[in-house]
């Protein structure tokens, strides 16, 4: 029995070590030790199989060239649902920059707040009219006739009258003092306007942000199908290793079986992540204002399994440095001060609806003076006008009332804003934390499973392990490399989280 076991160990070397063509022949031609039981009952073959494989999916392509599988891998392609079809002006591969880039052009969200900027905008032009000077001229002319009295059977004859009358003036009315209602209104309706471009850049960031997850969703789905075609393709390899070692006669043929479920499961897998990779891809699309069947992919670097896409973005700071950053940055955070401060200026206004107006106006034309609507004569008058409520129904007290309640849910709304941010940002910077700790693991773990299913697939060559150990390699490094891809794609999106948690993501 050592002897057995020295020869297995000896095979073992040589299928790992390096080996010429001429010493694979001469492997090849060593006459085979019976095999013995395995601890799983299948034979352990002695002695003879390949030399060792290479270490399995060191790579794979990048992901702005996709599969040239047909959709479904497996089953029956049904016309129309794919990738889509390429639409006029827009790239086929994308960066992350220009699907940002053409989200900002074609979003709806943000053409219904720029429409709603402009729905504030007027309001604050109203208030204005109210400081300026109005000014109004009138131009009139009239031609009067009356006929001639009659009085009883006498008649008076007095003659017809014809009078013409012409004029022309320009009135001015200018309001001089109200105790700053129109101010208070003024600054109410600029803090409103303000407060919707501060709105309308956190739909920026917004829109920034969902492209950005779903670009690194897709880039994730996209890779996970990749993996999964090189997982058929692996568990082949191995099928075939064992379907070598049965025309060997080196280990029982029911092991065939058991060596192609894995393939088949491979299969299943394969599609249905085939399925999520386009359902991600036209989520993606989607959220760049294109029709979902367009054919539009994120572009990557295609280094995913080695690691280097995975290297940190966004250095993680403390949570009082992030937290004061979002104070900062938070447009949505100004808007809800902005609030504040429009509904404190319409409350004084409301409360100032009792005030006396002073206004002054002054007038000046000139009109004819004889029946013929001529010989003009000039006019003209200028004075003040003091006016003082002195009952209102009731209205003044009711706009204070409304007012005021606005005021109290404009402070509510912002502390909301405030406990939302400080939530926010803890939890983007505790998953930020987490998926670079994770993405340092799963390299070590896929480096780990690359080295045990070589190992492995060497042993089970040599005759030294079992298929159940070789099955197991398999589904470790499979685990390893979906680990891998989530990890990275993962980290992608908590920095996009994060950035957009802090309203660093784009432009304020």
């Amino acid at each position: 029995m050592a002897s057995r076991t020295l020869a297995g160990l000896a095979l073992f070397a040589l299928t790992v070590l390096p080996m010429s063509a001429a010493q694979v022949n001469a492997q090849a031609t060593m006459s085979p030790s019976p095999p013995t039981p395995g601890p799983y009952g299948s034979p352990v073959p002695r002695g003879t199989g390949p030399a060792a494989l290479p270490s399995p999916i060191s790579s794979l392509p990048p992901a702005s060239q996709p599969l040239t599988l047909p959709y479904p891998a497996y089953g029956t392609p049904v016309p129309g649902v794919n990738r889509g079809i390429p639409a006029a002006g827009i790239p086929q591969i994308v960066t992350l920059d220009q699907a940002i880039a053409i989200g900002f052009a074609r979003s709806p969200l943000l053409a219904q707040a720029r429409a709603t900027i402009v729905i504030d905008t007027a309001p604050v032009d109203l208030a204005k009219t109210a400081v300026l000077p109005n000014i109004a001229g009138t131009a009139s002319t009239a031609h009067d006739y009356t006929q001639n009295a009659q009085d009883g059977s006498q008649t008076r004859s007095t003659g017809n009258t014809n009078v013409a009358a012409n004029s022309l003036s320009v009135a001015l009315k200018q309001l001089i003092f109200d105790g700053g209602k129109v101010a208070a209104e003024l600054r109410a309706a600029k803090a409103t306007q303000a407060g919707s471009i501060a709105t309308y850049k956190r739909q920026l960031q917004t829109v920034a942000y969902n492209i950005a997850n779903l670009y690194y969703a897709a880039l994730a789905a996209q890779r996970t199908t990749q993996v999964a075609n090189e997982t058929v393709k692996l568990n082949q390899v191995n099928a075939d290793l064992v379907s070598a070692q049965i025309q060997a006669g080196t280990t029982a043929r029911s092991d065939l079986l058991t060596a192609e479920l894995p393939v088949a499961q491979a299969r299943v897998a394969l599609v249905k992540d085939q399925g999520a990779e386009l359902s991600a891809q036209a989520a993606f699309v989607n959220a760049m204002g294109i029709d979902a069947n367009t054919y539009v992919l994120p572009a990557d670097d295609g280094n995913v399994l080695a690691g280097s896409s995975g290297a940190p973005q966004v250095a993680v700071p403390t949570y009082a440095v992030a937290i004061a950053r979002a104070y900062m940055l938070r447009p949505d955070f100004s808007a809800q001060q902005l609030a504040i401060s429009s509904t404190q200026a319409s409350l004084k206004a409301a409360r100032l609806g009792l005030f006396p107006n002073l206004n002054g106006s002054g007038s000046y034309g000139t009109a004819s003076t004889d029946p013929n609507g001529g010989t003009f004569r000039n006019s003209g008058s200028i004075g003040l006008t003091l006016s003082i409520p002195i009952f209102d129904q009731g209205i003044t007290h009711a706009q204070v009332e409304q007012a005021q309640g606005q005021l109290d849910a404009a402070v509510a709304q912002l502390e909301t804003a405030r406990e939302g941010i400080q939530l926010n940002v803890k939890q983007t910077l505790v998953s930020l934390v987490s998926a670079g700790a994770t993405f340092d693991q799963t390299q070590a773990e896929l480096a780990n499973a690359r080295e045990v299913l070589q190992a492995t697939q060497a042993q089970y060559a040599a005759g030294v392990t079992t298929l159940p150990l070789l099955l197991n390699a398999e589904v470790g490094l499979t685990q390893a490399l979906v680990d891998q891809v989530n990890a990275v794609y993962a980290l992608r999106q908590a920095e996009a989280a994060f950035l957009f948690a802090e309203g660093a993501n784009a432009p304020a």
